[in-house]
């Protein structure tokens, strides 16, 4: 009897590829969805019997070498969820071979071999990810529109600003892009769970929950030498800015090439990465936006924020409140919990507060989020305090006396968003997180989860005299805000506008203590830029102006509400322009001390707009053909702005991040670069740009093209 020898295959890589979604990810690899059969032909040195036995072994590899960790027989019958090999012999030297994968296998990279009577040969390597195509996975998502936003699309939109400004920023996921998977699985390998106990940490690669939390450890560098250095100080020499980044493939290749953390990232940088690996992953995902975010760091559901008699933050607390912080989502059923708790899962790997004892967060449940059930795993009694805290303010006396101020029960989760589905825009979502503000709904629901860690309504965690203390309403007897009209942009002089009201028929004596910082978008940086004091007299019922210095007088105007007075605040371009941070942030505190009453503290951030960049193609857009794209940048500042570098990259169209510098530019003078490209994939591509000198450094821009594969 001939000893049965395997002398060609084929793994019909583009056809598998196809028919399993993949056809985008970019190399000569086999990449695969579990829960779904694909096909391979073989052949032999002998015609190829039905009695003749073959045998298919996938063992998993891992990018750190080593002995098997885990190996699967296919068996030869496709009845249930198993991994099953179905062979189509006719007595030819050539067979074709179906492979069927079960839907909860294990993702990674595996190499297959067959068994004859003739001995095992290895046949190659296929790459498995998970399959939202797939009802019997557990990440199975049922609408194609979002399978082709949340898993295949390249592109994205981060929404950053403040939540009266909110600016999309482009970035580019690239999950497709050559080696990124490859990287994706190297990243679990690196991980403390896998260096802990490899055997296990493979074992559990099955469940996208778990995938989730390793890799919310694994993108930031905290305890395990992750992929982004994170860095809130304003100073990022030694590495690049975090808002300079435009996209998550060279950070992912970098970290690859040194297995050193990349330099610096921030909290959307981190999204864009963890969205990247997931993705590639197979894993739908999406990114989060949440402005006006809550950092509770004592876990009591509210935000203390101290200030002093002037309006400076006075460090009593750790707990803050982000402009915005961005994390990610990701869909599938939790067969942990209770199946109600399935659907979209945060997850973040901003380092933040520790979980299990390191820097990871989630999944945890958005539905348990909004029901309040902050007993329910993994963490989400920090993410509904990152959308739901009270915020009480405290304003520390010059005796060192605590005064606690009102409890503000809205200003927490203004606005969450993420990118819309199929456009280039975003949606609102804050009620996928939370009930409508104001609502008795919201108010139970905050109560319960209060009720869930052993809190009653209506306490907080200290008092005026460092005791806890019910913290009573008291009547507001002056109401104030900081407006700011119009929008503003870098170097423009800037004009807010304190407005005060008098609530009550007595008339009040008002002592205003102003300052004006710029800051970073998390607060953690604040550099001073004005503090000035007025005392102003509210009439009963109306507002004279009386008692403003003439550099405050009051602003007249006939359409002015009754009992109010405003009083302007001026920021001159020269007065900020040294001390702005790269948020292009300015917040401004009120202090108001009230006679016979206590103190208001008011306070507003003002994001500046940046100068814009214009974009277009010159001509039409080919397959493997040359083409230009024309960029205009016009210096809008009184100065000359130097060091300008304008860079560009876009899965599709560029393989690698151009770069194009100019020494100076002018006041009013106009850049205008034409960068060269030569597009690689067909389809709707985007082409992101990033532009920044001495005074700017994230200047964004996206410009939509469309590739075709011949020429009109």
């Amino acid at each position: 009897m001939t000893a049965l020898q395997l002398t060609n295959y084929d793994f019909h890589i583009n056809e598998n590829k196809s028919a399993h979604n993949c056809a985008a990810y970019i190399g000569n690899d086999l990449v695969v969805r579990r829960g779904q059969e694909f096909n391979i032909s073989m052949t032999f040195n002998a015609p190829v019997q039905n009695g003749d036995r073959l045998t298919f072994i996938a063992t998993l590899v891992t990018s750190s070498g080593g002995g098997s960790l885990l190996e699967y027989t296919f068996s030869d019958s496709s009845s249930g969820n198993s991994w099953a090999a179905k062979i189509n012999a006719n007595g030819s030297p050539s067979i074709t071979v179906t492979l069927t994968t079960p839907a909860d296998a294990v993702i990674g990279r595996y190499l297959l071999n067959v068994q004859t009577n003739g001995g095992t040969r290895r046949i190659g390597e296929f790459m498995m990810i998970f399959n939202p195509w797939a009802p019997g996975d557990s990440v199975y998502l049922a609408d194609e529109a979002e399978r082709q936003e949340y898993v295949l699309q390249e592109f994205g939109l981060i929404c950053v600003g403040e939540a009266s400004n909110q600016i999309a920023a482009p970035w580019n996921y690239g999950q497709f892009q050559e080696n990124i998977l490859y990287i994706t699985f190297a990243l679990l390998d690196s991980s403390l769970n896998f260096r802990r106990n490899a055997k296990e940490d493979i074992r559990q690669r099955s469940n996208p929950a778990y995938i989730c939390r390793v890799l919310s450890a694994m993108v930031n560098s905290k305890d395990d030498n992750g992929v982004v250095g994170g860095n809130w100080s304003g100073d990022y020499s030694g590495g690049t800015n975090p808002s300079a980044w435009n996209g998550s493939t060279s950070i992912l290749r970098s970290w690859n090439q040194k297995r050193q953390p990349v330099k610096f990232g921030q909290c959307w940088v981190f999204a864009g990465v963890l969205s990247t690996v997931s993705r590639a992953m197979g894993l739908p995902t999406r990114i989060i936006t949440n402005y006006n975010s809550a950092h509770d760091t004592n876990g009591n559901l509210s935000v203390e924020e101290y200030y002093d008699v002037y309006g400076e933050p006075v460090m009593e607390s750790d707990d803050s409140i982000w402009n915005f912080h961005c994390w990610n989502e990701a869909w599938m059923r939790r067969n942990d919990l209770d199946a109600s708790y399935s659907g979209w899962q945060i997850f973040d790997s901003t380092p933040q507060e520790m979980s299990d004892g390191i820097y990871e967060l989630g999944p945890t449940s958005q539905r348990a989020v909004k029901e309040g059930d902050v007993d329910k795993q993994y963490d989400t009694r920090f993410v509904f305090s990152e959308v739901n805290a009270d915020v009480i303010k405290v304003v520390v006396q010059l005796n060192g006396r605590k005064a606690v101020g009102e409890t503000d029960r809205t200003k927490v989760g203004q606005f969450i968003c993420t990118k819309a589905v199929g456009t280039d825009s975003y949606i609102n979502i804050t009620n996928e997180y939370k009930y409508p503000e104001g609502s008795p709904e919201e108010r139970q629901i905050y109560n319960k989860a209060l009720g869930l860690i052993g809190m009653s309504a209506g306490f907080v965690a200290f008092s005026a005299d460092g005791r806890s203390a019910s913290n009573q309403r008291r009547e507001a007897e002056v109401s104030g805000a900081i407006s700011v009209p119009g929008s503003r942009k870098v170097g423009d002089d800037i004009e807010a506008i304190l407005t005060l009201k008098n609530l009550t028929q007595k008339a009040k004596n008002v002592t205003v203590n102003i300052s004006a910082a710029a800051i970073v978008y998390n607060k953690a940086v604040r550099r001073k830029i004005f503090n000035q004091s007025v005392t102003v007299t509210l009439s009963p019922n109306e507002g004279n102006g009386r008692g403003i210095p003439a550099c405050l007088s009051c602003i007249p105007s006939k359409r002015k509400k009754k009992y109010e007075k405003e009083i302007p605040i001026k920021i001159a371009y020269s007065q900020y322009e040294k001390l702005l941070t790269t948020d292009n942030m300015i917040n401004v505190t009120a202090v108001c001390q009230i006679e016979d009453w206590g103190d208001l503290l008011v306070e507003n951030t003002i994001a500046l707009n940046k100068p814009s960049l214009v974009t277009k193609a010159l001509g039409p857009a080919v397959l493997g053909k040359p083409m230009g794209v024309e960029v205009k940048f016009t210096n809008p500042l009184p100065i000359p702005v130097k060091n300008c570098v304008l860079t560009a990259e876009g899965s599709g169209l560029i393989k690698s991040e151009l770069k194009k510098s100019f020494e100076v530019l002018e006041p009013d003078q106009t850049m205008k670069v034409t960068l060269d490209i030569e597009p690689y994939v067909s389809g709707d591509k985007k082409l992101l740009m990033n532009f920044a000198c001495d005074k700017f450094v994230d200047v964004k821009a996206f410009l939509s093209i469309i590739v075709t594969e011949m020429s009109l």
